[in-house]
Formats: C-alpha cells, structure tokens, sequence
C-alpha cells in the first residue's frame, strides 16, 4: 500500500504549536528516525512532537494515544506524560501529540538477543500487568482485535505458495494440539499496549536498565495474552515472570497456549506482506515465526515444553 509522505512542519508552526500550549520558545528538529505512523519531532530537549501521516487509519491512532497514555500513566505505567494532543487541525493539517521526551535509547539499537536482556523483559511485564489491571480508559480506544482463526490461514497461506500441503497438514496438526489449550480465551477486555517491540522498549543510554515503553498508537482492549505478541517470543518467558510479580493473568493457567497461538496467527495474517527491507524487526512476519522455531529449538521450560510441535 502506499502510504502519503509524512507531514511536514514547519518552524512557523512549531512556534504556533509552542504558543498554543504554554510551551515557550523550543527549536524545531527533526528524529531521522520517523517511524511509520508518525513524524517526530524535537521540541527544544524535553518535548517529543509526534504528527501522523494525513492517512485515516494514522490519524485515528494519534486520538488513541490521547486516550490511551494517560490511562498507562494512572495506572503506575512508565510511559513519557502526555502534554498535549490538538486535533482541530488548523495549524496542521492532521491532529498531533506533544510529549514527553524520555532520556535513553530504544532496546532495538543494541540488537540483542532476549536472553541477554531478561531483566528488561521483567519490567516490561511488570508495566503490562500494571497496565491489563489497573488502566480505564477515560475514552474510545482501538477496535477490539478480531483475527482468523490461524488453522483456516494455514489453508490459505498453503494455496498462495508459501509452503505445500505437506507442510500445512504439519502446522495445522500443531496448531490443533495448542487450540484445546487456547481457546475459548478468557471473556475479558483489558487495555492492552499491543505493540511492545523492541523499537518501543526504552532502556538508560549507558546501560542495559528499562526505562519506559511508548507508542500507544496500537493500543486497545482484549486478552491480556495478546500484549506477549510483538516481542520475541524468546523474551516473553521473562515478560510473564515480570507480569505474574505483579498479578496474575486473566485465565493464568492458559496464558503461554493463548501467547502462542497469538504468534503463530500473527505470523500467518502477515506473511504475504512479503520482504520489508529498512523496517524493524516487529515488522517481519517471517522473522516472527523463525523466532518460534527457535524458541522451541532452543528448549524452553515448562509449560513451554508441552506446546513444542
């Protein structure tokens, strides 16, 4: 699909923008890094601004984020303070979000296995469980997620050529095994990040110690089994220890079958998006489900073990 170019801004109305909201007088700068949902922006060296690209889809999930990251901050979240959000677009031509600037780095730059950074992964899942118990919403947030079911892609992906019917009879045998474990989940709509990949986990810039996590654009209500997809799945063992220290999971005793029918049905929904040269790697369909062999090649502990293929 192709998306619209980023909105521009300029240092008119970075000035305009600081005006409207008490900011005082901020250089404007532009991150290299702009993601693909938003352009961001340096205002002066404590404030983010964050400007969707004019496309409906990225402009609903500024006004998600508006809702959703003071939710998170309530809650006990470490996540950067929402200062403003202005969608009356009349010095943009789209809404946009200034935030807090966080000091740091994303856990993405260093390019580190999960297994090198456990500690990182147990904050994460300690703010999850903050989040999935304590957050409310004050506000619409995205749709609740509804994906097929992942044995009917597995006949799909089959007849598009990705693998033959010898290999879809193997993963639908798999994926029948892990159903009578992950389904039916649990009837419940918690606030839900739904994108914590490492682009999004920021840690200290001199050390490997979380900060905060960010980006809320995703953010929606559902199983809070589904929070463990995005991450490598190597990295949600230590997530789920981080969780469980501060609370359950709803239908705890089938959290690791529902985590990992959510990996394998992601990987499925998204495989023909095909190579994605320069995007990170909670873009990758294909590196999703090689990070599921992998982690089953590598032995995981129990209950993991009970779910290999």
């Amino acid at each position: 699909m192709r998306l619209p170019d980023h909105v521009s801004v300029s240092p008119e109305a970075a000035r305009a923008i600081a005006d409207r909201h008490g900011l005082g007088d901020r250089p404007l700068r532009p991150l290299a890094d702009a993601g693909i949902i938003n352009a961001v922006y340096l205002l002066g060296d404590d404030l983010v601004l964050r400007v969707p690209r004019d496309h409906p889809g990225h402009v609903a999930q500024a006004g998600v984020e508006a809702v959703a990251i003071p939710a998170a901050r309530a809650a006990g979240v470490r996540t950067p303070a929402l200062v403003a959000y202005d969608d009356v677009c009349d010095l943009l031509p789209v809404p946009y979000l200034v935030v807090e600037r966080v000091p740091g780095r994303a856990l993405s730059d260093l390019d580190l296995d999960p297994g090198e950074t456990p500690d990182v992964w147990r904050e994460v899942g300690r703010d999850l469980a903050r989040l999935h118990t304590g957050a409310g919403p004050a506000g619409p947030v995205g749709e609740l997620w509804v994906r097929r079911d992942p044995r009917e892609l597995v006949e799909q992906r089959a007849a598009d050529g990705w693998f033959t019917a010898l290999e879809a009879r193997w993963l639908g045998a798999w994926l029948e095994r892990i159903a009578t474990a992950a389904l039916p989940g649990p009837a419940v709509e918690r606030l839900l990040h739904r994108d914590p990949q490492t682009t999004n986990v920021m840690i200290e810039a001199d050390h490997v110690g979380y900060v905060a996590i960010l980006d809320w654009g995703c953010a929606g209500l559902g199983d809070p089994a589904w929070d463990f997809w995005g991450m490598p799945l190597r990295a949600v063992p230590f997530a789920l220890d981080g969780h469980r220290q501060v609370a359950p999971l709803d239908g705890d005793d089938t959290a690791e079958a529902r985590i990992l029918w959510r990996h394998l049905q992601s990987s499925l929904t998204h495989l023909p998006r095909g190579a994605v040269p320069g995007q990170s790697w909670g873009e990758r369909p294909l590196a999703w489900l090689l990070e599921v062999l992998r982690f089953f090649l590598d032995g995981p502990p129990p209950p993991w073990h009970a779910l290999a293929p």
